[in-house]
This record gives C-alpha cells, structure tokens and sequence, in this order.
C-alpha cells in the first residue's frame, strides 16, 4: 500500500505534472481567449462605436477579457474545478453572442470562427486529459492543504 501511494506522489511531482498537463491546459485557454477576441470584435463590428472612441472600447474589453479568464484559469490551477464552469459560461455567452447576430454587418468568415472556438474550447474542456488535469489540480491543492497542517 505504501508503494501506490508513494507512486501517486511521485506523479505529482510539479515539473511531471507540468509536462503531462500544461499542453492541454494553455490549448483551452488560448482557445478561449481567442473565443473571448473574435466575440469582442464581432460585436464592435455590428455595434461600431465613434472612432475615436473604439480604441478606448477594444482597450478596456481586451483588459476585462484577459482578467476574468486569468481568473478562471488560476482558480482552476490552484484545484478548484468548479472554476471550469466560469470558462464554459463565457463559451456559451461567445456562442449565443454569435448565434445571435449571425449575418448582421460582419463577414460570414467572422461568424464561422466565432462559433467554431468556442466549441473547440468546450471540447477541450471535456476531454480526458483536462479532466485528468482537474484531478491532478485538486490532489496538489490536497498535499498543500495536508502540509499546511503539518507544518502550523
């Protein structure tokens, strides 16, 4: 018994994990930060703001974007899973956001690709490794928790 567990602490090993998951990992988030991008600028293309104004829009969405998905993201590395449903709701807000103003004003190209990444990233999402990535996530957080204790 002592051997499995001594195994199961070995795989979690920072730099094992490191190289196992983080492939998967930084695909779904550039997945959806590209997600995130494309609905971004599908709506300053159906809803254009003044000129002078759109550099100020695309600045403070871009800075918004990339701070609620690094926040979803590092609840997610820090072990709780729950946080994945955080990037799957501003999936589903990117598709329905498509889908809602599908041949409006911007190219039919710009709609195929904003809805293709979103899907492309909940399939991510789901796959076996990212989930065996939530599995290793909440482990770690456990053995941190575990040496806290000790340790106080």
């Amino acid at each position: 018994m002592n051997g499995a567990h001594k195994e199961v602490n070995q795989s979690l090993d920072f730099l094992t994990i490191l190289r196992r998951h983080f492939p998967v990992f930084i695909a779904a988030f550039f997945l959806a930060l590209f997600s995130l991008a494309i609905s971004q600028i599908l709506l300053l293309e159906v809803y254009p703001p003044s000129l002078d104004d759109y550099g100020i829009y695309m600045m403070l969405g871009s800075c918004g974007i990339s701070l609620y998905l690094c926040g979803a993201n590092l609840l997610v590395i820090r072990g709780r899973p729950w946080a994945v449903w955080l990037i799957v709701a501003a999936m589903v807000i990117c598709m329905l956001l498509v889908i809602g103003h599908w041949g409006r004003r911007a190219p039919y190209l710009l709609y195929s690709i904003g809805l293709l990444l979103p899907l492309s990233t909940l399939l991510t999402l789901n796959s076996k490794r990212y989930r065996a990535m939530l599995v290793a996530m909440v482990e770690v957080r456990g053995q941190r928790a575990a040496w806290r204790q000790r340790f106080k």
